[in-house]
């Protein structure tokens, strides 16, 4: 019996690497992230002291995967590689055990060129994403990329995208209602947990790319709707929740000086589905009024980077603002600043030594929040 399985599966594998359609052009690939930073914490609060840590842990963003092409169709198939800590010390909770160390999914898409443009049907990032260059832990995870301090983060979701040669973009995103961090569903604030979700249509975006030589810009719309129920639980809110977002990023690349920005402005971005933004940027309920009260964002970041061979030196500053009239008289702020080079150590060996500001500014209620201090490396090694 034995002999019979291994016989059948040799031949199953020179059958398939025998298919040139679909064996010689699938290329694997793989990317190792750590990093080694010492942060202090100050929480701003008298009384309290600062609270330093090292935090030593692979990146969320580790991956490995494989990419391929037969005729017209192009796929990618990536998952996610966590480290031991799984987001301890990096801002985020988790429960997850020491040794549970896990794996995602990133990337799961199939893409057809139908001449005019390509359809992409799968998981895959959405059009508003556009991180910058910082490496250190931030107020969300290692290597941050200044989200909740500029960056939309809208994360990587299963959709239907039409992008054409001429440069527009249509598509449709599962939509996302009321899922938080942890993955599970979380009312609108102030409403009770276990109310029924009605979701009609998915998240729509529409954006446009116009791309020259040395100049990206890209400008764009999102829109999110959901309603919730929770009479059946004995609470008092049955409403639709909307949310919208207009964004503009780019890059400028004149030669020895390279540019990145993006600015947004948005109703309910939290539940929209931008990820690291403070609770102020969802859409409550007004204790006063027992109304749904939207909340107002904006911010964006500028990133500078300095080529000077063989590094690359880059100076970023960000800043968001979430205003919500449920929440406090005044706007929850963020800043962000982060300097960093990237030191190529051999072809596919980096070392990113980096130091990054994370200033908590004043909450909706004007107290001031807390604020950290990043020092160390990001180790990357790619195979």
């Amino acid at each position: 019996m034995k002999k019979i399985a291994i016989s059948v599966l040799a031949l199953t594998l020179a059958v398939l690497l025998a298919t040139p359609a679909m064996a010689a052009k699938i290329e694997p690939y793989a990317s190792m992230r750590m990093g080694t930073y010492w942060s202090t914490v100050d929480p701003n609060v008298d009384g309290m002291d600062s609270d330093s840590d090292l935090n030593m842990d692979l990146a969320d963003i580790s991956r490995f995967g494989a990419r391929g092409q037969v005729g017209d169709i192009y796929g990618v198939v990536e998952v996610g590689l966590r480290g031991s800590k799984n987001d301890a010390g990096y801002g985020v909770s988790d429960s997850t055990a020491y040794y549970n160390r896990q794996v995602y999914t990133r990337l799961l898409y199939g893409k057809w060129d139908f001449g005019a443009g390509n359809l992409l049907v799968g998981q895959d990032y959405t059009p508003i994403t556009f991180p910058s260059a910082p490496q250190g832990p931030g107020i969300f995870n290692l290597q941050n990329g200044f989200i909740s301090v500029g960056c939309m983060w809208d994360r990587r979701w299963p959709q239907v995208k039409v992008t054409l040669d001429n440069g527009l973009i249509l598509a449709a995103v599962e939509a996302y209602a009321g899922t938080n961090v942890a993955g599970y569903e979380a009312p609108p604030a102030g409403t009770m947990a276990g109310g029924d979700y009605d979701v009609t249509i998915p998240k729509l975006y529409i954006a446009y790319e116009f791309k020259r030589e040395g100049i990206y810009l890209s400008p764009g719309f999102g829109y999110n709707t959901y309603d919730y129920d929770d009479t059946g639980m004995g609470g008092t809110f049955d409403d639709t929740v909307d949310s919208y977002v207009v964004y503009l990023k780019g890059k400028w690349d004149p030669g020895a000086v390279g540019f990145q920005f993006a600015g947004h402005y948005g109703q309910n971005i939290n539940d929209f589905g931008i990820l690291g933004r403070p609770a102020a940027a969802g859409g409550r309920v007004s204790a006063a009024t027992g109304e749904l009260e939207d909340a107002t964002s904006w911010g964006g970041y500028i990133q500078v980077a300095f080529k000077v061979d063989p590094t690359t030196i880059s100076l970023g500053w960000g800043y968001v603002s979430d205003e919500n009239d449920a929440v406090g008289p005044e706007a929850d702020e963020k800043m962000g600043i982060f300097l960093n080079c990237k030191v190529p150590i051999a072809e596919t060996f980096f070392v990113t030594p980096e130091i990054t500001w994370w200033d908590g500014m004043d909450n909706a209620m004007g107290v001031e929040e807390a604020d950290s201090w990043h020092l160390g490396l990001t180790w990357q090694m790619d195979f």
